[in-house]
């Protein structure tokens, strides 16, 4: 029984039994089928039956003492608990049986305190279950969120796929119709100058100057194709210093190292986002004057590092913010940490493709 009112009453009558004189076996085993009716109702089974026929058992025990009467305050407790409060005031007529007038008075105290009791607890567990529902109701949200969000991930993974497919469909058309047809034509040139060169010369040189025109020519559109697909909007380190010149809040500090073409192009779509929302937090929570920012291309990794000198916190609550980030991290098959000891850090390590990048050179490959 969880309920500290049953306890004391039924302390309260163990302890008002005279001590020393020996309790009738009937009362005994009345009070044993009562306190299993107790735990019965408590564990498995609670109706108004149950209820019922504790309260005859009371009355039955009632009749030997009348102090047995205090525990029809947990049968009034209990009906309270429930709603049935309409059904408390019959269990003022044994009262009125069994006790002389100034008792009664106690009795119908006691019966108040017990309903008013139950009414609480039934409030109590009103509440409790209303916060529990709610509770379900925003995790079972969070999970719905949390899998929509993995759900646009997913999406937008499948759509660069898909666009990139496209690009490379287009790259291919515009090479077997444009490159591939100029360089079927010159072969076709090469073999008809071969087939004529011992008996007219001057028409195997005029073959061979009009395929060296059209390689030419073959040669200028493959070098201009290469070109436009190589990504043109970020170059070199001013992409990310131009961020940290533009952040208005406090001076920030960038300090990099290696090869920066050998930052794929969604490495960079990667650590623009962090380094922007970073330095968005740092505006709106730290009251930071100053941010040091690091990014080191190495042999194997690319390691961002972000840190103010603000007041951080105790306790980090990731919101959509440092959560999106830690989730394009892991996607990229990296690692993101953060750290609110002094100030407020970033970790991010995304690992080295090192079949992209451009024109990286080798000297990058021997730094630690």
């Amino acid at each position: 029984m969880r309920d500290p009112l049953k306890i004391l009453l039924l302390i309260w009558v163990a302890a008002s039994l005279k001590f020393g004189e020996t309790v009738p076996l009937q009362e005994f085993a009345g009070l044993l089928l009562l306190a299993a009716f107790y735990v019965v109702r408590a564990r498995y089974l609670s109706n108004l039956v149950m209820i019922t026929l504790e309260g005859i058992l009371v009355l039955i025990l009632s009749a030997a003492n009348p102090l047995y009467l205090t525990l029809l305050g947990i049968t009034a407790h209990d009906l309270a608990t429930r709603g049935w409060v309409p059904l408390v005031p019959v269990l003022l007529l044994p009262g009125v049986f069994f006790l002389d007038r100034q008792w009664f008075m106690a009795y119908l105290l006691l019966m108040a305190v017990c309903t008013y009791a139950g009414l609480q607890k039934q409030q109590l567990d009103n509440a409790r279950r209303t916060y529990r529902q709610a509770y379900d109701q925003e995790r079972q949200n969070r999970y719905v969120l949390e899998a929509t969000k993995n759900q646009l991930l997913q999406a937008a993974e499948e759509t660069t796929h898909l666009a990139e497919i496209r690009e490379r469909n287009r790259i291919a058309r515009e090479i077997h119709d444009s490159i591939g047809h100029d360089l079927a034509g010159n072969l076709l040139q090469l073999q008809a100058a071969e087939r004529v060169m011992a008996k007219d010369p001057a028409k195997t040189k005029e073959l061979i100057q009009k395929t060296v025109i059209g390689l030419a020519g073959s040669v200028e559109l493959l070098r201009n194709t290469v070109h436009n697909i190589r990504p043109r909007q970020v170059q070199d380190w001013s992409h990310f210093q131009k961020i940290a010149d533009n952040f208005q809040y406090c001076p920030v500090d960038f300090r990099h190292q290696g090869d920066f073409s050998l930052i794929t192009p969604h490495q960079v779509a990667i650590l623009t986002t962090i380094i922007k929302e970073s330095l968005t937090n740092t505006a709106r929570h730290s009251g930071a004057s100053r941010v040091t920012m690091e990014l080191d291309v190495r042999d194997k990794i690319i390691r961002l590092f972000i840190q103010d000198n603000g007041s951080g916190c105790r306790q980090i609550r990731e919101g959509m913010g440092i959560s999106g980030m830690r989730e394009r991290v892991h996607h990229a098959g990296g690692s993101f940490s953060v750290n609110s000891r002094e100030g407020f850090m970033i970790v991010c390590i995304l690992p080295r493709d090192h079949e992209s990048g451009g024109e990286g050179n080798a000297e990058d490959h021997h730094r630690g």
